[in-house]
């Protein structure tokens, strides 16, 4: 074989090339990946107990061992990649009012060949857990309020939105608020939109304009990238919202579309397990609670009669709920527990009757899924509803309240379990309004948070 002038230069340029990015390569991976961001922030304060530990960098990566993140107090946790950004997610909340020092262990590498050639190490500090709520202001539209919670100072208004707000939803990192704004008090047309704002009330900006619907009662996915919310379509302006529908939103994007290919299902009280692989809701057309699994698309249909929202216990594989139990001349309410997904039905709220002299509701697991919050009255009676507690398989029922002019409900656990948030209102008391209390589970003693308030919520 003869080569000609040409094929000599041809070789000469693929042979330079090749050198060239064989330079490129066994440089890139002398000078090392770049950290472009860090999450927390080095030396920041008041971080979330559910924060995760982020770090981003300058190249998408390829691989990192399972121990390339610690902490210090060790605590465990799971190690992911996402695209260029590194994510180590505690297996329980880190402790509140603490010190912690990060280190991201060297070796990490890009899909480009460099490494992380030295350890990286830095420290933040944890904060104390704060309450959200809404306030109603008898001389302008309700908004966002957060406060501490020993009750010690008076409650810090966090949005400034220019119409009245609905509801809201903390994101997993505690880092962001979703919240439903009235699109206009004064014309009262029914339209809502979705807003978003930073957890201190800064940055508010607008995520979802819904000229010719009410959205709201907003959900967050576990990572923090998506909601569903409730839809629900005006066709004529100054009419009733229709029926609620579940979409999906895109956070980044804005994008939004139906959670399911036949958009006309009807949907509401929205929830997402812990794990994220389970949407379950109240189904009006089907009488009952569906859960759809967000992976394989396949389902599960709970039989209901209440049609409230349910509780996803801590590790995904169980919902509680309230139900009604009936006889032929009897009926009560009460608390059941579902295995997911097999679908299996027990039977939580034990009583003299079988359930049939109690009204139980609003079961709430605590963090470690070892017990229930829930509310309790006797059935068919104008008292207040009180909170108590059960171990998860329904025994140990214990009351924490016992004031029947005092009606309990909307109950959510601190995130170390030792405090419960909840609404409660007085009913012998005239124009009387809800207000927020916290009670501490072991000595029982109770704090009044705001009033008047309600929604309250966990900004861990």
């Amino acid at each position: 074989m003869t080569f000609s002038k040409f094929d000599a230069v041809v070789w000469g340029v693929v042979a330079l090339l090749a050198g060239l990015v064989a330079a490129v390569i066994f440089l890139g991976s002398q000078v090392g990946l770049d950290v472009v961001a860090q999450t927390p922030a080095p030396g920041a304060a008041h971080v979330s107990a559910l924060s995760q530990i982020r770090v981003q960098f300058d190249d998408v990566l390829a691989s990192a061992p399972d121990t390339a993140v610690t902490l210090s107090p060790l605590i465990s946790g799971t190690t992911t990649l996402n695209g260029d950004t590194l994510i180590f997610q505690p297996a329980t909340p880190l402790a509140t009012n603490a010190a912690y020092e990060v280190t991201v262990a060297a070796g990490i590498e890009g899909v480009n060949g460099r490494t992380l050639h030295e350890p990286l190490t830095w420290q933040f500090q944890t904060g104390q857990p704060r309450i959200l709520f809404i306030k109603p202001d008898p001389e302008g539209p309700d908004q966002l309020f957060v406060a501490d919670a020993d009750g010690r100072q008076p409650p810090v208004q966090l949005s400034q939105a220019y119409a009245t707000v609905l509801d809201f939803a903390v994101a997993p990192d505690s880092s962001q608020i979703a919240y439903t704004v009235l699109t206009n008090d004064q014309q009262m047309s029914g339209t809502a939109d979705l807003w978003l704002m930073n957890a201190d009330g800064s940055n508010p900006r607008l995520l979802l304009a819904c000229p010719e619907a009410m959205c709201s009662r907003p959900v967050w996915t576990p990572d923090g990238r998506r909601l569903v919310y409730e839809r629900r379509e005006i066709l004529n302006p100054g009419a009733p919202p229709g029926n609620p529908r579940l979409w999906w939103l895109d956070v980044a994007s804005g994008q939004t579309v139906p959670v399911f290919g036949d958009s006309q299902l009807l949907g509401l009280f929205a929830a997402i397990s812990p794990d994220g692989r389970w949407l379950s809701y109240v189904s009006p057309t089907d009488q009952g609670i569906q859960l759809y699994n967000l992976e394989d698309g396949s389902g599960l249909l709970v039989p209901n009669k209440m049609g409230t929202a349910v509780s996803w216990h801590p590790n995904s594989d169980q919902i509680a709920l309230a139900d009604i139990v009936t006889s032929e001349t009897d009926w009560g309410v009460v608390i059941t527990a579902v295995s997911i997904p097999d679908g299996d039905v027990t039977m939580l709220s034990e009583s003299a009757r079988g359930g049939l002299d109690v009204d139980d509701s609003n079961p709430t697991w605590s963090p470690d899924g070892r017990r229930l919050a829930f509310g309790r009255k006797e059935a068919r009676s104008a008292m207040g509803r009180q909170l108590w507690l059960m171990d998860a398989d329904g025994t140990a029922v214990v009351p924490l309240s016992g004031d029947p002019d005092i009606h309990h409900s909307a109950f959510y656990w601190s995130p170390d379990g030792r405090t419960l948030l909840y609404q409660r209102y007085n009913l012998k008391e005239l124009y009387a309004q809800p207000g927020v209390w916290v009670i501490d589970i072991q000595t029982g003693q109770t704090t009044e948070i705001a009033y008047p308030a309600t929604q309250p919520s966990w900004l861990p």
